[in-house]
């Protein structure tokens, strides 16, 4: 156990050649995965070292024996104690809290102290022999000494971000372990480490990567698009994905954390900015209880829109379109997705998935060519199978579009999809079914809200046709595949003429009738899809 004098033991770190999570590692990390912590109370000079290996003499002024010394608030513990649990959640770690006397502390203590910088938030101390290894000061002059530090704030991802250096993770735009740097974002933070190992590292992260969505070891607020802020207007509430890989690294995974078949259930009344850690089960899901149209991507190091939106933000003000604000940690299954009530696109990962989209006009993407799958009906959807994997079988529910890398099809065959192909073998012949342009533009009229006597009128009107006759011999002879009589058109042309139908009715009428659902063949179209551009 460590006192105030010295530390527990470390390791350096084994750089494993992947620039991913070379570029996190500090250098070295607590030997001993059960990590004590300790809240100080006090900045007698018992409780602290004042030798040069440690935080020097009384008189220097700094850290513990500056006069604006203070403890955390019981609400700074509790959210402390919230973000430690976040690291123990990914990675084989166990904190075990201790009460500070003469002779133990914590190997990472927290408490307040002063800079007069009010853009330095906090810093912190990794690794090392040193008794200042491990410590993480919170500056009174920052914000993280008058706002909350509620999950979702930059307080919170202040304390993630100083945990993380704790446990041996640098900054990823950083080639040295040792770093004494302020920026000037907004959560700006002194980084240190002892001179025991001060060595330097050549890793960086390339600027694509270095980026607070990606890891909370970044200064970087950056949307995919790479347009730049100060913030988030919802911070990260966990390790992101890169912190997951570069802490597991050095202490292994948490394969105790969420084992069974676990649903993650996620609504409109809250925002998220999350990476899921999944340590096993056969079928694990994201389920969506909302409205807002969302991106659901299940493959590892994936992200996900999901819910009410995430910015970056300059000054307050949104930036460019959201970041993902739910990620799969590299390594992990998620099986299935259960969507919400908006038009949502879903995206699986090369396991069987159930994909399920609710409500709403809903897109399956599968980033491969059409030909490497066969597509069945089943009783409540359609079964795609890979051919060269056939124990690889996704069950698509409630899904209406379905794009491959090459080929879009619809499915959605009992509604609009099948109003639409319905309208083109009325209005300009069952051939028409096979051109993917007029079915994208149904399709797209639909889904933007037109109804269907909106369409027919619309159909007619792409025809050219303006006379009754030339209109009602067109639906005629598409229907039943020859050129009609007087008679037979002539109460058709009555009711146009009366105003007592309107065009875009009659054209409906046709559309829904039994001979024309017949003629195009709509039950063999519900089998495979109908495709469009």
């Amino acid at each position: 156990m460590p006192s105030p004098f010295d530390s527990s033991d470390t390791r350096f770190s084994d750089f494993t050649g992947d620039e991913s999570i070379d570029a996190l590692l500090g250098g070295t990390y607590w030997e001993d995965s059960s990590i004590p912590y300790s809240f100080p109370s006090s900045n007698n000079a018992l409780l602290w070292s004042t030798f040069s290996s440690g935080y020097g003499s009384q008189s220097g002024g700094g850290e513990p024996w500056n006069k604006k010394f203070k403890p955390l608030t019981s609400a700074n513990r509790d959210d402390f104690e919230n973000a430690l649990q976040q690291w123990a959640n990914v990675a084989d770690i166990e904190f075990i809290q201790v009460a500070e006397t003469a002779n133990k502390v914590g190997d990472i203590r927290a408490a307040y102290t002063f800079d007069a910088d009010s853009l330095t938030l906090a810093w912190s101390y990794l690794p090392s022999d040193s008794p200042v290894a491990g410590d993480i000061w919170i500056n009174t002059q920052g914000l993280l000494d008058t706002e909350d530090w509620n999950p979702g704030s930059m307080a919170f991802e202040t304390v993630l971000h100083e945990l993380g250096h704790a446990l041996g993770l640098k900054h990823p735009f950083s080639s040295s372990d040792h770093s004494d740097d302020s920026d000037d974002s907004d959560d700006s933070d002194d980084s240190h480490d002892s001179d025991d190992s001060n060595h330097t590292f050549e890793s960086v992260l390339s600027k694509n990567l270095d980026k607070t969505i990606y890891t909370v070891m970044s200064y970087t607020y950056a949307n995919l698009e790479g347009e730049e802020g100060t913030g988030f207007s919802f911070h990260p509430t966990t390790p992101m994905v890169l912190d997951i890989v570069a802490t597991q690294a050095l202490y292994g995974a948490n394969n105790d954390f969420h084992t069974g078949n676990d649903t993650y259930i996620y609504d409109d009344a809250n925002t998220y900015h999350e990476t899921i850690w999944d340590a096993g089960g056969s079928a694990d899901t994201i389920r969506y209880i909302g409205s807002i149209p969302s991106l659901f991507d299940l493959n590892p190091a994936g992200g996900s829109i999901i819910g009410q939106s995430v910015y970056v933000q300059k000054n307050g003000n949104d930036v460019g379109l959201p970041v993902p604000n739910v990620w799969i940690a590299d390594g992990v299954t998620i099986e299935n997705v259960i969507a919400g009530q908006g038009n949502d696109i879903l995206i699986g990962n090369d396991r069987s998935n159930n994909l399920d989209g609710g409500s709403g006009v809903d897109t399956v993407i599968v980033e491969s060519a059409q030909n490497q799958f066969s597509l069945a009906k089943n009783a409540s959807g359609y079964t795609l199978t890979e051919k060269k994997n056939s124990d690889h079988k996704d069950k698509l529910k409630n899904i209406e579009r379905l794009e491959f890398s090459d080929h879009k099809l619809a499915l959605d065959l009992d509604g609009h999809a099948g109003e639409v192909a319905k309208m083109l073998g009325a209005v300009f012949g069952a051939s028409a079914l096979s051109n993917k342009d007029y079915v994208g533009t149904g399709l797209s009229k639909m889904d933007q809200g037109l109804n269907y006597e909106q369409l027919g009128a619309l159909a007619i009107q792409a025809t050219g046709l303006t006379g009754y006759d030339e209109i009602v011999s067109l639906l005629w002879k598409n229907l039943f595949d020859s050129d009609p009589q007087q008679s037979d058109i002539s109460p058709y042309v009555k009711l146009l003429d009366s105003q007592e139908i309107s065009i875009g009715n009659l054209a409906s009428l046709a559309a829904n009738s039994s001979y024309n659902i017949q003629h195009i063949n709509l039950f063999e179209l519900s089998q495979t899809g109908i495709a469009y551009i």
